[in-house]
């Protein structure tokens, strides 16, 4: 994930902090789930995280024009 900032976008510090605490509510350990991931796990997490970024942007792109 870029750490890039789009504008009229969600930062993505604010989203690694929901995510944290979400994680941190359910009694998941964050450290330990990331030595657990496989690496083909990795890579399919890499990717969602790609296209639901470019989903992301595509839909503050159209609501943009409107």
């Amino acid at each position: 994930m870029s750490n890039e900032n789009s504008p009229k976008g969600i930062p993505n510090k604010v989203v690694d902090l929901l995510v944290t605490n979400i994680l941190r509510k359910n009694g998941v350990n964050i450290e330990q789930a990331k030595n657990k991931l496989s690496e083909e796990d990795k890579q399919a997490l890499k990717e969602m995280v790609e296209d639901l970024k470019a989903q992301v942007d595509e839909f503050v792109k159209q609501n943009s024009k409107k």
